[in-house]
């Protein structure tokens, strides 16, 4: 199967991209092709509110493409599932979001779960996102943040897992958290680690995004048009 990944921040190089593919690829099926692109018009990265806004017009028109390119699913590379909604409508094969994908796994692991953000700015916002999901708020157990700046993230991988590790432990023994979820797609590949420090289970929303994907493909399944139904006109 065919997968195409999304990644809503702009400017990444050809090289940033590809070692994304090839982390992810390393946990997915052998079958699957990966391809990821990201934001080439919208000069934003998703940080905010403001950021989904302005993005969404390319995301829309990326997953239209990728449809008539023969992916079979797209995945959207980011906790905020930006545009999920709306590029559902226009396109037929499954539409993937780091954020659903991880707190619906995240429920199947344990009664209650944290989750763990760069910027404690946007922990209003992400508890919002959790309501909109559908989930039962009483099983957020906690939103905590690490406030460590995108580029450190990247720079300096030990430093934030260690960040991670730190406020992972404040979630399970102060907030009773059973499962951690790693609130931003920076954090890709680092769940393991912070799950053998703790003993829980740790979701990694990138791995979790394309294994989910490679779920409904492989079932032929997709989401309902009753749910998603296709615009008054798909001209985008």
């Amino acid at each position: 199967m065919k997968i195409k990944i999304i990644n809503p921040d702009f400017g990444m190089t050809d090289e940033e991209l590809r070692a994304r593919e090839n982390m992810i690829a390393a946990v997915s099926r052998p079958d699957t092709v990966l391809s990821m692109d990201c934001l080439r018009d919208t000069q934003v990265t998703i940080d905010s509110a403001k950021d989904i806004a302005l993005a969404s017009a390319e995301i829309v028109r990326m997953a239209i493409k990728a449809e008539s390119e023969g992916y079979d699913a797209v995945v959207l590379y980011c906790m905020s599932d930006p545009a999920i909604t709306a590029c559902r409508e226009v396109v037929k094969i499954p539409v993937v979001g780091g954020g659903q994908a991880s707190i619906a796994v995240a429920c199947t692991l344990g009664y209650s779960f944290s989750m763990i953000i760069p910027s404690g700015k946007r922990i209003p916002e992400k508890r919002e996102f959790i309501r909109a999901t559908g989930v039962d708020l009483s099983r957020l157990a906690s939103i905590r943040s690490v406030d460590i700046c995108y580029s450190e993230i990247f720079s300096e991988p030990e430093k934030t897992i260690s960040a991670l590790v730190d406020s992972a432990k404040l979630c399970v023994q102060q907030d009773h958290a059973e499962v951690i979820v790693l609130g931003c797609l920076s954090f890709a590949g680092m769940a393991k680690k912070v799950s053998d420090a703790l003993g829980v289970p740790v979701v990694d929303p990138a791995f979790t995004a394309v294994a989910m994907a490679e779920l409904l493909v492989s079932q032929g399944l997709g989401h309902s048009k009753i749910s998603y139904p296709f615009p008054p006109n798909r001209c985008v």
